[in-house]
């Protein structure tokens, strides 16, 4: 079965994937630096003692060096731009000596095209740089592979055609295979944030879940007691929701849950965080707000809910809902702080059932 998972944006993309990219730009960097050695070596074998091994010799410890600085500048992290600066300028310098080391070679020397085929293939596929900026790299040094290929003195021209044919598949392997890396990478971290998506939401009314609203609570609980700013804290129950469903059916029932949270969602700001609590409750984290401005909010809330009627299976049902509201205090725990909240709620159940002729009004803990 063909599972199509929302697409991801660039930015969301980059930053998910940026600590494992820049690793493995380290890891290029390092094994860049120790391959230098040999490859120093092997301009010695191929060109002697002389200016042109002198200026390799140039050449590759600025490679060397460069890639040394890169790894001392950029850290353990660095930003994903910067990143790719650095990765994009550095892979420039290494092909262009490389290049260089291939055409200053003898004529008839042609070993350099076997790592010209493999860093046309390995290049596309282990380099963690945008498409953008390391596809052009890859395609311009295999054309100018190929131009050299002109220049050559090959021992018939079945041979020049067999290293074309090299060059250009390499080449082709290099960039297929980056190319269904990206494409699988961005599925996976599609399905991944999908997943992660529903298992945070509620199902029916598309607002946080208890679990997430657990976690996130307990993160801004300790920011706002850390800060000394205040927090509020709303539980919204909905009143005769059960005789709802006894009446009209379960469906109806979900109906009046969904329009509650959009009403909700309205009433609260839009940091505010929303989610569904229970059965019949929903939990509001009011960020930076003291009572009073709780109060405020959590009357706009109930007013909002008890606005207009809710249409659901050709009836319309009027809605009410009782708040509690606690705001934090020093030494406060998520386990406090809802305790607070539902003593509140409570009350305030209490106090409509004893004036069945008042509204239930928000009660304060």
């Amino acid at each position: 079965m063909h599972i199509d998972y929302p697409e991801v944006s660039d930015d969301v993309f980059n930053v998910h994937y940026h600590k494992y990219d820049h690793a493995q730009a380290r890891r290029i960097f390092r094994f860049v630096m120790w391959v230098s050695v040999p490859l120093l070596y092997i301009d010695f074998s191929i060109l002697g003692l002389g200016l042109s091994f002198y200026a390799m010799a140039v050449a590759r410890g600025l490679v060397w060096g460069y890639a040394a600085w890169t790894l001392r500048s950029t850290g353990r992290s660095s930003e994903p731009s910067d990143l790719d600066k650095h990765l994009y300028r550095w892979a420039i310098v290494v092909l262009l000596v490389q290049m260089a080391s291939n055409v200053l070679s003898p004529i008839n020397y042609l070993g350099h095209f076997l790592i010209d085929a493999w860093l046309c293939m390995i290049a596309s596929i282990v380099v963690p740089l945008k498409v953008n900026l390391l596809r052009p790299l890859v395609i311009a040094y295999f054309v100018a592979s190929l131009a050299l290929c002109l220049t050559k003195v090959f021992p018939s021209h079945s041979y020049q055609l067999t290293v074309v044919a090299v060059l250009l598949l390499s080449t082709y392997t290099g960039q297929a295979v980056s190319a269904y890396v990206m494409r699988f990478r961005r599925k996976l971290l599609s399905a991944e944030l999908e997943l992660q998506r529903k298992e945070n939401t509620d199902a029916l009314t598309g607002v946080a879940n208890r679990r997430e609203f657990i976690r996130v609570i307990d993160n801004e609980l300790q920011r706002h007691l850390r800060l000394g700013k205040p927090m509020s804290l709303l539980v919204v129950d909905l009143d005769h929701l059960k005789e709802i469903n006894i009446a009209y059916g379960s469906g109806t029932g979900d109906m009046v849950l969904v329009e509650v949270s959009k009403r909700m969602k309205r009433a609260t700001r839009t940091y505010d965080f929303l989610a569904r609590y229970g059965t019949e409750e929903f939990s509001v984290l009011l960020p930076e707000a003291g009572e009073e401005m709780a109060q405020k909010i959590a009357a706009r809330a109930r007013s909002t809910i008890l606005a207009m009627p809710i249409a659901a299976s050709g009836k319309e049902l009027k809605v009410s809902a009782t708040v509690g509201v606690a705001t934090i205090r020093e030494g406060d725990t998520i386990e406090s702080i809802l305790r607070r909240a539902e003593d509140a709620l409570l009350r305030a159940r209490k106090d409509e059932s004893q004036s069945p002729d008042l509204p239930a009004m928000n009660v304060f803990a």
